[in-house]
């Protein structure tokens, strides 16, 4: 991802690092990761989400946690053209757009049969704060002509569910498989401007998994 706000998001990230290394001197219950994501969703607008992201998490008592993570994505949006009506030059492959992500999340769950070596299981619910980005694209239609299709996209929310489990191979380090369903708010506008089609996308469910590798401390 290369767009000004990684900065920001990296600025931030090391601030929380901070925060949570300093108050960890006298607590040992904040969990740190780093994990990769792959979410498959309809293809209206996307098919496969590709990301990854810091995770963290803090324990409570009786199992219970809240957790917070900082996702980048990277993605095609699937055939604009397409979703617009326009027939594209059947020579060519599909045309997509090359779009973007960034997912700020909180959640809470609860942590099953807690161990210092061996598996156990958690499950979370929580809800994401999106800032989506998609690319202009253009190319040739099945008759003469060409299409030429920009994006208004605003923010977006999602809600989120997942289970998953850990292995834990010392008190401080574990890895953790986890499934994750998503059902995500957009509002993307979608023109093109040459023949002034438009369409709009307001919402898609996703879901797919996780993997991570966990620091405790």
């Amino acid at each position: 991802m290369t767009r000004p706000y990684l900065r920001r998001i990296l600025t931030l990230l090391f601030a929380v690092v901070t925060a949570m290394s300093a108050y960890a001197q006298d607590n040992s219950n904040f969990e740190l990761g780093v994990r990769g994501n792959v979410l498959l969703g309809s293809g209206k607008p996307a098919n496969d989400i590709l990301g990854f992201g810091v995770i963290g998490r803090y324990m409570l008592s009786g199992g219970w946690f809240v957790g917070a993570a900082i996702d980048s994505y990277t993605y095609d949006f699937e055939r604009p053209a397409r979703i617009l009506g326009i027939a594209q030059d059947p020579a060519l492959s599909a045309i997509d757009a090359n779009a973007d992500s960034a997912v700020f999340s909180g959640s809470f769950g609860r942590l099953y049969n807690e161990t210092d070596r061996g598996f156990d299981w958690f499950w979370s619910v929580g809800l994401g704060f999106a800032t989506p980005n998609v690319d202009d694209v253009s190319g040739p239609t099945d008759s003469v002509g060409n299409f030429d299709i920009t994006f208004d996209v605003g923010n977006e929310i999602h809600m989120m569910g997942a289970i998953g489990t850990s292995y834990n191979f010392s008190e401080s380090w574990s890895a953790s498989f986890t499934a994750r369903l998503e059902h995500q708010f957009m509002d993307i506008l979608i023109t093109d401007r040459v023949t002034g089609n438009t369409s709009k996308i307001d919402s898609q469910s996703i879901h797919g998994a996780s993997f991570s590798l966990n620091y405790r401390f």
